[in-house]
């Protein structure tokens, strides 16, 4: 099941750590690039999800708030795929004339597993201070709704660009 709106992240840009004493030669220099790593520390991983993560809820959150209007502002922050979903949430709130109010957050952020250009990340994203408003202004959030969501995403880079190229609701054990 795929969360639309309000879950995706972007990572800033991340320099990548590595010096060498030596000039080393052209096939060492690929090879050495290939094999930097893309944080420095775990530390340097939390804390740039972190701040991409709230950047990113805080566009969605305007997204949202808007009714859907404008989805564009997410692109750069997500992959094409994850934009087209998002983009079809938000054509819903404009056609059913559906704003949210309040604003989503999260906490629980852990590293999944890093690679050269990609890291996955799992979250507690929590919805319970959102509310669903129609036209009238009347609360049409579902009944019942979970407010706070397991989520899984992972995010690459690639020179000096990052893009959230998936965000899952977590289908294991509800670790939040």
């Amino acid at each position: 099941m795929r969360v639309k709106p309000l879950i995706a992240v972007p990572l800033i840009a991340i320099a990548l750590a590595g010096c060498s004493t030596q000039q080393p030669t052209e096939e060492t220099s690929t090879a050495a690039a290939q094999e930097q790593p893309l944080f420095s520390s775990d530390e340097e991983a939390l804390a740039a999800a972190q701040a991409a993560y709230a950047n990113y809820l805080v566009v969605s959150d305007q997204i949202a708030r808007d009714g859907g209007a404008n989805p564009e502002r997410l692109k750069g922050l997500v992959s094409t795929q994850l934009f087209e979903e998002s983009a079809d949430v938000y054509k819903t709130y404009k056609e059913q004339s559906i704003t949210v109010e309040g604003a989503t957050s999260f906490d629980s952020l852990h590293i999944g597993e890093i690679s050269q250009n990609s890291a996955s990340y799992y979250v507690c994203l929590d919805v319970g201070k959102t509310k669903l408003l129609n036209a009238d202004g009347i609360d049409v959030t579902p009944v019942g709704r979970q407010s706070r969501l397991p989520i899984i995403f992972e995010v690459r880079v690639t020179n000096s660009s990052a893009t959230i190229e998936s965000s899952e609701v977590w289908s294991g054990r509800n670790y939040c």
